[in-house]
């Protein structure tokens, strides 16, 4: 079947394209390869990356458990290292909550504090809240119950961590002296808590329940006479 007149124009057309642009389709097209090339060059990358990051936390891991306690410097080091090495993985979080506790252990706490400080500062919707209720118990370490309370009562999502948190204000609030806030922290913690955390939690529930019930017994006893006064005063009231 011959071509009309507009679909030999067409043709022409499209030739003429070609014999035009002939050097900007093949760059175009060397581009479109090259880029696949390096899309996948970059694939390859961020997985080895990510693998040598998790090498480097698990060693970290492994190190931790085997060190006794005696001198952890070179443990310290070794987090320090995964946290500068891998800053933009998910193991530097892992490893940074990890370095800050054998800090805590060690005595260290405002190292410990400016671990997690910077941990803090990274956007990780699953991890901080664990980040925030340890920054504030290391605040509370430093007498500084007062900051951390104000840490979390941050407006994030403390999802699975809200147990934690409540137990965590309520030790806060203990260490304040404000014992009445503290037990009703704590009740909202058994109250979020998991079946393997309620039992602890509701010690402390208790505990302040008691005293708090001994201290108004005190009080009581303070306030009112005892039988041998009142005893005492209705003798004398009878020798007038």
């Amino acid at each position: 079947m011959a071509l009309d007149t507009s679909e030999e124009e067409q043709v022409e057309k499209i030739q003429s394209f070609f014999r035009e642009n002939g050097w900007f389709l093949a760059i175009a097209l060397a581009a479109v390869l090259g880029g696949n090339f390096g899309y996948r060059t970059w694939e390859d990358q961020k997985a080895a990356n990510a693998a040598a990051a998790s090498d480097a936390f698990t060693a970290f891991q492994e190190a931790a458990r085997q060190t006794d306690g005696a001198d952890t410097s070179a443990l310290i080091a070794q987090g320090e290292a995964v946290l500068k090495d891998h800053k933009d993985s998910q193991y530097a979080l892992l490893a940074g909550l990890q370095l800050a506790k054998i800090q805590f252990d060690a005595d260290d706490i405002s190292a410990a504090e400016a671990t997690l400080r910077g941990l803090s500062d990274r956007d990780n919707a699953l991890l901080e809240p664990l980040i925030q209720v340890r920054l504030a118990r290391v605040l509370g370490a430093q007498n500084r119950a007062e900051e951390g309370l104000t840490l979390l009562s941050q407006s994030i999502a403390w999802a699975g961590f809200t147990s934690n948190k409540y137990e965590t204000e309520g030790d806060l609030l203990y260490q304040l002296g404000r014992m009445d806030e503290a037990r009703q922290a704590y009740q909202l913690a058994v109250n979020t808590a998991g079946e393997g955390q309620q039992t602890a939690l509701t010690m402390k529930v208790e505990d302040l329940t008691y005293a708090r019930s001994a201290s108004a017994g005190a009080l009581e006893d303070e306030i009112e006479p005892s039988s041998d006064e009142t005893d005492a005063s209705i003798v004398d009231e009878d020798d007038e």
